[in-house]
Parts: C-alpha cells; structure tokens; sequence
C-alpha cells in the first residue's frame, strides 16, 4: 500500500515539472493595411482603456536603456537646453543622461524589429534576437506589396493557464502626438473675459497627448491548447490633428508550428508559436 502511494506520489510530481517545463517561443509581424476608400467602419466612437491586471512589458525597459545610452554617446536628441529656453520653460531639466529623462519621448518612430542579444535558457520570459525570428520572407513579401510593417518580434515563455499567464505589452510605430494646446487669447481686454481666463496665466500649459501608433496587449495561455488574446489601438492622426484610434480585437485558438493570421481594416498580423526544447 506504502509503494502504491509512493508511486502516484512520484507520478504527480513527474507530472507537474513537465508541464512546468513547456516552455514555447512566439514570432509577432504586425504590419499596416493599404487605406480602404470604401471603408464603412466607424472608428469615431470611444473605448475604454485596454487593461490587464497581469501585464510584461520588455519593450519600454529595452527602448529606454538604448535610448540612454545614445544619449551618455552624444545622441543630439539629448542636448543641453540654451539659455533662452531655460527663460521660457522653467521645468528642470537635466543635462545628463539619468533617470531624470523620459527616454521614450526621444523616439519619432520604434525600430520595427527590438535589437536585442540571444540568448537560450528557461529561466524567465525574454525577447527573441533579429536573427532568431523566422518570417523574413513573408516580411519581403508584405514589403514587396507595398505594405509597412509596424512590428515584428517574438519572444520565448513558459505555457500557463490563462488565470496565470501575463499579457505582453506592445508598442510600435510612430509617436503620435496630439495638437498643442493653444495660447490664450489677449484680443478681448473685457475683464471678464480676463478673469474667466485667468489659469491660463498662471497655470503651466499641458503637454500634448501622446499615443503609439499600435499600442496593446497579447496574451497566450495554455489549456491543452494554446490561445491568443490580442488586444490592440491602431492610432492615426488627421489632417485636423484629431487622433482616431481603431480597436483591434481577437480571440483564438491556435496550433503550435502553425502560421496563423489576424485581419483587421487597418492592421493585419502573423503569428506563429513554436515549441521550444520539448
């Protein structure tokens, strides 16, 4: 009797670590669509914020510490404020290159592919180096087309349930900003008007907004097979500086080593996720 639970002890246990041991890496090549003059989808109408309470973001830590080392390089993005603009904007910046800078604000546009080192372990999750991506050709052939691709990555990531799997964040393309603010206007010299106005003069102006171009999340989970979660915003901005965001949406199930693709009037996507060491 001893022997018999030791045995399905032993069993459960072997059975555990293998499925702890399944680990997968997953190839992403999100690229734009061709303008759709026929189009009648209306992407006017606002949605509530993606969120996540389980999110990984790699991508914000890799492009900010590139992004500070070209600047301790002498990257002219990172030059020191003149004199003048020191008078017109008192905020404190500083002149070297610390914490005090927001990186990200230095990219008119993402690297379409993460510049990162191989590497091969199972230690945690991690980002794929350009030359362990498999999707060059069909990235010649959407370039070929005339089509942009915005991003194209992949990263390797132990299998988990969906309650235990977190969702990646991604960003790419261009840094979208939204019309500045505009300056009060001084033709009307009615007092009222001047009291009504008076937080514009004392009041610091507000930065623009500022959106990715794809901005979201991706999700895998396992149980007994493999499903995405996407969920994105493809942001454009209009001739009338207005930023119209597309919601981008999909749920399925997928193969591993199958190449599978998401349409969307403004983006299309291809992914792939393979088995890694198993």
């Amino acid at each position: 009797m001893l022997l018999k639970k030791s045995l399905i002890i032993l069993c459960c246990l072997f059975s555990s670590t293998a499925i702890a041991e399944r680990w997968f890496e997953v190839e992403v090549l999100v690229f734009k669509q061709r303008p759709a003059p026929y189009l009648q989808e209306d992407f006017s109408l606002k949605k509530p914020a993606i969120e996540d309470k389980n999110t990984l973001d790699l991508l914000t830590p890799l492009y900010t510490e590139q992004a500070m080392q070209a600047c301790i390089d002498g990257d002219t993005r990172f030059e020191k404020r003149s004199f003048t603009d020191s008078l017109v904007n008192s905020k404190q910046q500083s002149g070297v290159c610390d914490n005090s800078i927001d990186y990200l604000k230095s990219y008119e546009h993402l690297p379409v592919t993460p510049i990162v080192a191989a590497q091969d372990t199972m230690q945690q999750t991690y980002l794929l180096a350009p030359t362990q991506l498999q999707f060059n050709s069909q990235r010649q052939a959407l370039e070929r087309k005339g089509l942009t691709p915005l991003l194209h990555t992949g990263w390797r990531f132990e299998g988990a349930s969906k309650s235990r799997a977190p969702s990646m964040h991604l960003i790419a393309g261009e840094h979208i900003k939204s019309a500045e603010p505009s300056a009060p206007s001084y033709a009307n010299p009615d007092f009222i008007s001047l009291v009504n106005s008076q937080d514009s003069f004392f009041n610091a102006p507000k930065e623009p907004t500022m959106k990715w171009e794809l901005d979201g999340l991706f999700k895998i989970h396992l149980r007994h097979y493999l499903y995405i979660t996407a969920n994105f915003d493809i942001s454009q901005k209009h001739d009338s500086g207005e930023i119209e965001a597309a919601r981008f949406s999909q749920f399925r199930r997928v193969i591993s080593e199958e190449i599978h693709y998401f349409d969307h009037p403004r983006m299309g996507m291809i992914v792939q996720i393979r088995k890694f060491k198993h």
